[in-house]
């Protein structure tokens, strides 16, 4: 074929003679598959994933990400993106770009889904090719990388440096649930992880200096275990008065109020004074008002008779716990119905939000508490300094980021006295993550005041129902993806808002002859014969390829052409492409993983 009419898959940075023809040809057979994709593949681009797997085996993961990792290499950026450029320029109404129709951050690709892209040795080419081709920036979440990878760290300072006017935003997701925060073993540390965290957050202080701290810029996102208690659940009257029992919580109607009307969330608002706020989440709206309970905790006060418990909670005999008016909604899902209490913000700031599930047909009983300890103990302090809910602490010091960790630990003691439940959370999940979570923020040399931003310090509370966090909802849910609370119906609804959008990710294969087990390759991707690509469309709920009312299947095409390397979890380990690998594994052990 005439070398002029290949010119078009060279790219900028290429002497077009000295590009062999095979590469331009077979750059070529790739762009003939992709003028095949409708209109919409390109324009509602969200998610261009050069990989899938994820070797963090978080045991909640919202994507389902299989243990191996299947990537597109370099030399296979370079064939696709050329590719797509062509693709793109045949149609004048993309105008030379990727995901402008999108209502939720147009022309921010999105290199992640079932697969964490710190880890991707490519992911500098990758963004400085988005940003030449299409003009289009990216947006990054990771939970880290190994501080032993020296590959790895230098491109991320090159990404923080020279590439930063092409990142949209950062995540850092700090979770209990990684495998570098798992038992300390054989390969990982906790103190490792916490180490390479912190070299993380250092590396990436230029762009923090550049695009600054926020949800859609840089920031640090903690999630929590949820709190989750099975066991019977009584949903009665006793008296004139409606009462829900559920381990150490007691809840009272006022007199011949009765059972809240069946409710759901309806829409979200910004309740912001003053107008919208990027770093305050929507909150949900509900189609009917709660009612007012009066709410008791005591481990105690549970143990007798209902009728006397009643009596003696609204007679202020409180068996030694404690007591306050909540507003409590009557929810319904597919489960059937749940009482949510107090499942939004206070106008201080801060959540003590329960939900009870009395038990029916497809689930078992119990409640879920949803307090955000950590986010509750941050605000204290910063009041007790005279700032408010949404005012920075600049001057912040390292001791008033002890004060919050004492704070919780004696809170973990008081609650001891009347919930013996919560006080073991605080104490074993919560507090561990915080005290990390400080330590890194400090050895990386940021100022104390990061830690109590909420621009850059994120509680997002606990895991939600996606994906394997079913398991910890401990049958409460009999389902992964049903929404756990009104925050998750109102994330549905946010989701739902945006329209469908499209996927471009590498497929697994078969190694050595064989299909990969799901484990190893994910639930979100099918097993293909050879290396290729899925270009598919998605409903942004849940992140699926089918509607996610109707089930029905949605668009699906498959390409070829494009390098895939498969990368084994053992060869994850020899790389040191996780957070929380001990270096000790340089001697050699991993061989024998």
């Amino acid at each position: 074929m005439n070398r002029t009419r290949l010119s078009g898959f060279v790219l900028a940075d290429e002497v077009s003679g000295n590009v062999p023809e095979h590469i331009l040809l077979r750059r070529r057979e790739i762009y003939l598959q992709l003028r095949e994709l409708p209109d919409e593949a390109f324009s509602r681009l969200q998610y261009l994933q050069p990989a899938i797997g994820c070797f963090n085996r978080c045991s909640f993961c919202s994507q389902h990400a299989g243990t191996d990792v299947w990537q597109i290499t370099r030399d296979g950026l370079r064939d696709l993106f050329s590719a797509v450029r062509q693709a793109v320029r045949d149609r004048p109404d993309l105008q030379g770009t990727l995901g402008a129709d999108r209502v939720h951050k147009p022309r921010v690709l999105f290199p992640y889904l079932d697969n964490d892209i710190g880890s991707y040795p490519y992911l500098d080419e990758y963004i400085r090719l988005i940003g030449d081709l299409f003009g289009c920036r990216v947006r990054l979440t990771t939970v880290g990388f190994s501080a032993h990878n020296e590959a790895l760290g230098a491109m991320h300072h090159t990404i923080a440096t020279e590439l930063n006017s092409r990142v949209a935003g950062v995540r850092f997701s700090v979770t209990p649930f990684t495998i570098g925060l798992g038992a300390s073993g054989s390969d990982t540390s906790r103190t490792q992880f916490w180490q390479d965290i912190a070299r993380v957050l250092a590396l990436y202080r230029p762009l923090i200096d550049r695009i600054g701290t926020g949800k859609e810029k840089v920031s640090v996102e903690l999630r929590f275990r949820p709190l989750v208690a099975v066991g019977p659940v009584v949903d009665t009257v006793v008296g004139d008065r409606h009462v829900i029992a559920a381990g150490a919580h007691l809840l009272v109607s006022a007199a011949g109020a009765g059972r809240p009307p069946s409710g759901r969330v309806i829409a979200t608002r910004n309740n912001i004074p003053g107008g919208r706020d990027d770093n305050v989440a929507p909150e949900p709206v509900f189609s009917v008002p709660g009612q007012t309970y009066l709410h008791v905790v005591s481990d105690d006060l549970g143990r007798g008779d209902l009728t006397q418990s009643v009596h003696r909670a609204l007679r202020g005999d409180l068996g030694g716990g404690v007591a306050r008016d909540v507003t409590v909604y009557r929810m319904e899902h597919v489960d059937g119905e749940y009482y949510a209490c107090d499942p939004t913000f206070s106008d201080n700031g801060m959540m003590r939000s329960l939900m009870i599930y009395p038990a029916t047909s497809r689930r078992t009983s119990g409640y879920n508490d949803a307090t955000r300890f950590f986010l509750n103990t941050l605000l204290e302090v910063k009041y007790a300094h005279g700032y408010g809910r949404r005012a920075e602490f600049p001057n912040a010091t390292a001791r008033d980021i002890a004060t919050v960790l004492l704070r919780m630990r004696r809170y973990a003691s008081v609650l001891r006295r009347y919930d013996r439940q919560a006080a073991a959370h605080l104490s074993d999940d919560v507090i561990p993550l915080v005290a990390g979570y400080a330590r890194a923020v400090l050895a990386a040399g940021l100022s104390p005041s990061a830690f109590f931003s909420r621009r850059m310090t994120i509680d997002t509370g606990q895991a939600v129902n996606q994906g394997r966090g079913h398991v910890l909802f401990k049958g409460l849910l009999s389902a992964s993806d049903i929404p756990a609370n009104p925050w998750e119906e109102r994330a549905n609804a946010i989701s739902g808002s945006k329209g469908r959008v499209w996927r471009i990710a590498p497929t697994p294969y078969a190694v050595d002859g064989a299909a990969p087990a799901p484990a190893r390759h994910g639930r979100k991707n099918e097993v293909a014969g050879r290396a290729s690509l899925v270009i598919e469309e998605l409903d942004p709920r849940y992140v699926q390829p089918r509607d996610f009312e109707t089930g029905q299947a949605l668009r699906r095409y498959h390409i070829t052409g494009i390098d895939v390397e498969h990368v084994t979890l053992a060869e994850g380990r020899r790389q040191f492409l996780f957070p929380g690998l001990r270096q000790e594994l340089r001697a050699g052990r991993a061989d024998s993983a």
